[in-house]
C-alpha cells in the first residue's frame, strides 16, 4: 500500500499570505551563511536543509488521501480541497481519457471533507467510473444537495462521469480486491466513521475527525480490534491537550491523546493530522515537538513509536 497525503487541514483551507512568505524568507536568510548562497548548486543544497515550516508550507487544503494497494488500486478517502489537485494529477493519465476507475470512502460529509467534488475534474468527462462507499444511508442525496442550483450552478448528475453509490454496514467491512477495509464509529458532531485497511499482513488506519474525551477513553477496549498493531495510523490531532478541554464535544483530539492510544494498542507510527486552520507552519513545528517530548516522557513508549506530522504532498509505503 501506497499513500500520499493531498490535503491534511481541518475545517477550512488555509491559504498563505504575503506576510508569511515574507517571514519564510526572512528566517532563510538569517540562517544562511556566504557559502550558502554562492551559487545555484549551494543554494539548492542549503533550500533542502531546512525544515518544511520555512522552506514550504505543511499545506491549506483539506482531507484528500490517495491510496494505491499492491493491484494499483485507487483508494481515496474523502473529497476536501486536496480532491481538486488530485484530480489534476490524474488527468495526466486514464483519467484524462475517459478511462479511470477508482474507489472513495467519504468519513463523514462536513464541507471540509466534501467540498472538493465540485472540482473534481474527472467527475466531468464520460467514462470515467467512481465507486462511492460510505456508511450513511443518504450519502447520494447528501452530496446531490451541495450542488443543488442555490449552492452551485453545476449539479452532480451534470458532471458525466458515472458514479455509483454504495452504503456499507456501520461497523462493518467490505474489500477491495485483496484489501480489506473496516470502518468503526467516532465520536464527533452528526457523526463519522474510521476505516482500516489490511493488505498483504500490513495495516493502515485513518481516523479524522475523532474525540477521545474521558467518555471514550472509558470504553477505550471497545476501539482494541481497530487499533491494534497498525503499522501506520492517521490520527486527528486538531487541538492541544489544553484546547480539547476547553472544547468538549467539539468533535476533535489532541496529540497526547493520540499517543496515548497508539502505545496502549502497539500502533507502530502515528501521523498526526487535520490540522487547526489557524495554527501556522511554525506552529506546527512546536506541535510535533511537544508530542516527541511527550513520547519521550514514558520510558515505556520509547523506541516503540515514531511520530511524524502530515504533510501536503507526503508520500509513504505500508
Amino acid at each position: 500500500m501506497k499513500v500520499k497525503f493531498w490535503g491534511v487541514r481541518g475545517s477550512i483551507p488555509t491559504t498563505l499570505n504575503s506576510i508569511t512568505i515574507r517571514d519564510k524568507i526572512k528566517q532563510a536568510l538569517q540562517l544562511a551563511t556566504p557559502k550558502d548562497i554562492a551559487n545555484d548548486e549551494s543554494i539548492e543544497t542549503f533550500l533542502d536543509s531546512l525544515p518544511t515550516s520555512i522552506v514550504g508550507t505543511y499545506g491549506g487544503n483539506t482531507t484528500t488521501l490517495e491510496i494505491r494497494t499492491a493491484s494499483d488500486d485507487l483508494i481515496i478517502i474523502d473529497c476536501g480541497t486536496g480532491l481538486k489537485h488530485l484530480g489534476n494529477e490524474l488527468l495526466k493519465g486514464d483519467f484524462g481519457k475517459g478511462k479511470g476507475f477508482a474507489t472513495i470512502l467519504l468519513t463523514h460529509t462536513h464541507w471540509d471533507h466534501i467540498q472538493g467534488i465540485p472540482f473534481f475534474a474527472p467527475f466531468y468527462i464520460r467514462g470515467n467510473r467512481f465507486n462511492i462507499y460510505s456508511p450513511y444511508n443518504d450519502i447520494k442525496e447528501r452530496i446531490e444537495y451541495q450542488q443543488v442550483f442555490t449552492h452551485f450552478p453545476i449539479n452532480l448528475e451534470y458532471m458525466l462521469a458515472q458514479k455509483e453509490f454504495f452504503i456499507i454496514e456501520k461497523e462493518g467491512e467490505i474489500y477491495i480486491n485483496d484489501v480489506k477495509i473496516t470502518n468503526k464509529r467516532m465520536r464527533h458532531p452528526g457523526g463519522s466513521f474510521g476505516f482500516r485497511f489490511e493488505e498483504n499482513g500490513k495495516s493502515f488506519v485513518f481516523t479524522s475527525d475523532c474525540e477521545f474525551n474521558i467518555d471514550e477513553i472509558d470504553k477505550i477496549d471497545s476501539y482494541k480490534e481497530f487499533f491494534e498493531n497498525a503499522d501506520v495510523c492517521v490520527f486527528d490531532t486538531q487541538y492541544t491537550f489544553e484546547e480539547s478541554i476547553n472544547k468538549v464535544d467539539w468533535g476533535h483530539s489532541s496529540a497526547s491523546i493520540a499517543i496515548d492510544i497508539a502505545a496502549m494498542f502497539n500502533i507502530k507510527r502515528l501521523i498526526l493530522f487535520h490540522h487547526e486552520p489557524d495554527y501556522n507552519d511554525n506552529k506546527l513545528d512546536a506541535v510535533l515537538s511537544n508530542a516527541k517530548l511527550y513520547l519521550g516522557m514514558n520510558p515505556s513508549r520509547r523506541g516503540k513509536l515514531t511520530i511524524d506530522i502530515a504533510r501536503e504532498g507526503m508520500e509513504i509505503e505500508i
